[in-house]
């Protein structure tokens, strides 16, 4: 853990980690593009109905994962590896308990989180099927990403890379299987995405068994303080999974008063490669962020800061690349969910080429948020993610559209995006002599 780390050195640590967040998008898009092609374009939509939920859900693992890696992996590199290892247990424990609970309440108020989510007429009986199975598979899905994120940070990343891997092509077997052989519909769908996550989820903790791991199951630690540390500190990547379902909620809203059902289908295919894109950023940010943990418990202070400017001169080459990407190739993206020609092609096409922008600043703002996360200043980090989705996101796609159209709803996220990096730069300069960067 203590090895300072060359250039080449980085690129190989945080590679299994961009193509496992990466892999994870693309067969979350693998299904929806199956259940576009074999179902239609209402259960397309209906995904996206029942998408704030799953935020939810993904919002609480990030957040317990992210929030509780940096403690764990701070005091590891403070040499306190007794207590690291108990509050692994702790953090493993609680959320095995509490998404179970949440799973239970959920299936019981399932009819009145639809009617919340707004799924009405055609769209309520897809959504419904896909949410409770999703619900069902709840557990799974939140211990999926703190097992993948501590088994990056223990230098398992290959292992982390090979599980999400598996569990894509299992998702895309089973899609295939349950949706076309079976015709199970947008049912079938959640059971192969749950399965998906299930599998390579207790494959995963299995090697925390093992002893000779630097971290392993011992008895939990008793101070529920750990929990409270962990969430606060992981509080931004919640806020940021939250936000992204009241954001997914508010485009619906506004796509379905200014366009109708086909600007739902076209917003979820956007949505769908801004997964994607985002998940390279999102990759290398829970690739390098234990070792920003690790070298500044270690006060490692050069380390630390090689480590930060290296990864923002990363991510202004990959974020030209992807943006220019995008542009040359969205037509053939598009055509994987939806037939060239149609009324859902031609919105999407003309959409992405403006939401398009975010690309290519939405990786510093992900890539900030992390840092101060790994520093475990987790009220910076939440800053900046509300700030981000709930204020500037949110605000945006509700005032655009008011003064020009459905094209304001397409413009929402770049200019939010634009000033989001604004409020990162401001606390970047702000903390700069405190953390040592």
């Amino acid at each position: 853990m203590n090895e300072h780390f060359k250039l080449s050195q980085i690129l190989k640590l945080v590679t299994p980690t961009i193509f496992m967040m990466c892999f994870l998008s693309l067969y979350t898009m693998v299904d929806g593009t199956f259940v576009s092609k074999f179902v239609n374009t209402n259960a397309l939509s209906a995904i996206n109905i029942a998408f704030p939920y799953v935020n939810f859900i993904l919002g609480i693992s990030i957040m317990l994962s992210m929030g509780g890696c940096a403690l764990v992996m701070k005091k590891l590199g403070e040499g306190k590896e007794d207590e690291a290892k108990k509050d692994f247990s702790l953090i493993i424990a609680f959320a095995f308990i509490f998404s179970i609970l949440l799973s239970i309440v959920s299936l019981i108020f399932i009819d009145e989180l639809l009617n919340l989510l707004q799924a009405k007429g055609t769209l309520y009986e897809y959504a419904k099927d896909y949410l409770f199975y999703m619900i069902i598979f709840a557990t799974p899905n939140i211990l999926k990403s703190i097992v993948e994120q501590f088994l990056i940070a223990t230098n398992k990343s290959t292992t982390a890379l090979i599980l999400t891997l598996f569990g894509g092509i299992l998702n895309i077997v089973l899609d295939y299987v349950f949706i076309v052989i079976f015709g199970w519909g947008i049912k079938g769908a959640a059971i192969a995405t749950g399965l998906g996550y299930a599998i390579p989820t207790i494959i995963g903790l299995s090697f925390f068994i093992k002893k000779s791991n630097i971290l392993h199951f011992t008895l939990p630690s008793k101070d529920f303080k750990v929990i409270l540390n962990s969430c606060y500190n992981g509080s931004s990547e919640m806020v940021t999974q939250l936000s992204s379902g009241i954001v997914t909620f508010l485009f619906n809203v506004a796509m379905l008063k200014y366009i109708g059902e086909d600007g739902v289908a076209s917003i979820t295919i956007v949505l769908y490669i801004q997964f994607l894109v985002t998940a390279v950023f999102l990759g290398y940010s829970m690739g390098i962020s234990p070792k920003i943990s690790y070298f500044y418990g270690n006060k490692d202070e050069n380390m630390t800061k090689d480590i930060i400017y290296f990864s923002l001169k990363f991510i202004a080459i990959v974020s030209i690349i992807i943006y220019v990407f995008i542009l040359l190739f969205s037509p053939i993206l598009v055509s994987f969910f939806t037939k060239k020609g149609t009324e859902v092609f031609n919105i999407t096409i003309n959409g992405l080429k403006l939401f398009s922008f975010s690309f290519l600043i939405v990786g510093f703002n992900i890539f900030t948020s992390a840092m101060f996360t790994a520093f475990s200043n987790g009220k910076i980090s939440a800053i900046i993610s509300f700030l981000k989705t709930l204020v500037f996101e949110s605000g945006f796609i509700i005032l655009l559209p008011l003064i020009i159209g459905a094209t304001g709803i397409w413009f929402a996220v770049p200019i939010a995006e634009l000033f989001a990096i604004l409020i990162c730069f401001y606390f970047f300069k702000k903390y700069k002599n405190i953390y040592k960067y």
